[in-house]
Parts: structure tokens; sequence; C-alpha cells
């Protein structure tokens, strides 16, 4: 059996035209999505259920959508799907060079933390027409006459449809646009980015123009949780990945992950998850 060293990457294929692809669920083969193994993608992935049920896998927790609904996948977030019933509906592949920071800080929120999204009829038939238009743009020849800027007008219109179904479904369930959300979206999007080098509250505080204590403040108050825990939460989980999806020594992810002392990652996992790292690999890598 070959040495797992990483989790498996899939990148956007040949067919994705300048950074984007549009296909419909339902015309992907069952069997082949069933057979998919665990992996991450060099792409954000946005999911428009029309109908049916779907559930897919995304960093150990299940993700049910049913009916109309709409989620979305980061790059670096493992995912695989589960089980499909009748699920129809579209999805897109873009680059993520495709998503301005007020776009990406919105999608990093809600695909970390948040459920699919129940859609209205409204919204529904909205996203529809988008997707449908931003697919019949996408089959176009490419020599065609503004080809290029019309899709990624066409792009920068669905993903602000989007993200708007997003920010109205947080500012009816909680203040999605207060400023301790803006901030706490703001320092999620830095600790995606720089947790394997940037470990300390202080450290984000800088990065962001805070002080360390307003920022732990304002992301409690959104969170519930001190930006200490939030830090250590997504080191955590990338070592969850890597011991569960990979065959990589406790010492080797510890390293990869910026920490030169294994025995004190080790006493931080165990803190956190109440068993060791290796104890975890064996328990759940059965």
């Amino acid at each position: 059996m070959a040495v797992k060293s990483s989790i498996p990457i899939h990148f956007l294929d040949q067919d994705a035209k300048f950074g984007i692809h549009v296909h419909r669920l339902d015309e992907i083969d069952a069997d082949e999505v069933i057979l998919m193994q665990a992996h991450r993608d060099n792409h954000c992935n946005f999911f428009f259920q029309e109908s049916g049920i779907s559930h897919i896998m995304v960093d150990f927790r299940e993700v049910s959508a049913e009916g109309s609904a709409i989620f979305c996948i980061l790059p670096g977030q493992v995912h695989m799907p589960i089980a499909t019933f009748n699920a129809s509906g579209w999805f897109v592949a873009a680059d993520l060079m495709s998503l301005g920071d007020s776009y990406r800080s919105v999608f990093e929120e809600f695909s970390i933390n948040g459920a699919p999204i129940s859609l209205d009829a409204g919204q529904a038939e909205k996203l529809g027409k988008c997707f449908n238009m931003l697919a019949e743009i996408s089959k176009q020849p490419e020599d065609t006459f503004f080809y290029q800027a019309t899709l990624s007008a066409m792009l920068q219109v669905f993903l602000g449809i989007f993200a708007a179904i997003v920010l109205n479904y947080e500012q009816q369930h909680s203040a999605g646009n207060s400023r301790a959300a803006i901030i706490t979206r703001q320092f999620k999007s830095l600790l995606m980015k720089n947790f394997k080098t940037l470990k300390s509250p202080s450290e984000y505080a800088q990065a962001l123009n805070i002080s360390s204590s307003y920022l732990n403040e304002v992301v409690k108050q959104h969170t519930g949780l001190p930006v200490s825990n939030l830090i250590h939460q997504e080191i955590i989980m990338e070592a969850r990945r890597l011991l569960y999806f990979t065959d990589l020594s406790v010492k080797e992810i510890s390293y990869s992950l910026g920490y030169d002392d294994h025995t004190y990652f080790s006493r931080l996992f165990k803190k956190l998850i109440k068993v060791s790292p290796g104890q975890f690999r064996s328990e759940y890598r059965r």
C-alpha cells in the first residue's frame, strides 16, 4: 500500500475557461460521485440545489441539504460526497482569484460555520436564471466578441447574488453587518491563510491594526470564543485532516503546522481533542 504523504488536491480541469467551470449536478454520474475520495480543491465550489437531498462530509462534519438550498466549499476544506437522492441543480467551480476580498470573507465564514441555506421561491428563481445564463455564456466560443469580459461580469453577478443571500440570512439570525461581525470575518480570513505561521492573538491584531484586547472582545462577542481558541481550532482541524487522510508521522505533522517542538504540539492536541494524536489516528482510521 502506497504511503500517503499529502491529501489529494483536485484542480480545475482543462474545460474550465478562464478559471470558471459550470455544471449541472444531475449530469454527474452518481456512481462516480459516490466513489470519489476525500480531497481538497484548489478552487471554490458553489452549490445551488434545486431539489432532492444530498449529504457531503466537510472537515469531519456531515452537511445535509434538502430541497432548494445553497452551500459552498473553499480551498483547504477536505470533503467528499456521502449520498444523494434525486438531487438536481448546479455548481460553479471558480478560481479564488475571481473573488474580491468582501465576497471572500462572507463565503469563508459561511463555509466554515454554516449549514446549507434554504431558499424561498424568489431566491431560487433568481439563482436559476443566473446559473442558466452563466452556463450559456461559458459554452460560447472563446473568440466571441468580449467573451472573457462577459463571462467575468456574469460571474460577479452570480457571486453578488449568492453573497447577498448569505448576508440576508445572517442578518435575520445574527448581527451580520455589525462591527463585530465584520472584524470577525476579517480575522477568520487572515487565520485561514496564516495559521501555520501566526500563532498569537497579538499578531492577528497587529495585522488588522487594532489592539489585541479589542480583537478578542469583538470576536468573543460574535462567536462566543476568545481569539486564542479559534487559532487553536484552526490548527487542530488541519492536524486532524493530516492524521486521518495521510500517513505523515506526528512529528512531521507538527513541523508542517509550524511547531518545532512536537511534544508541545501533542500536548495541545490532547488538551483540545481529549486524546493524543496517535490515539486519534488509531481510533478513527479503522
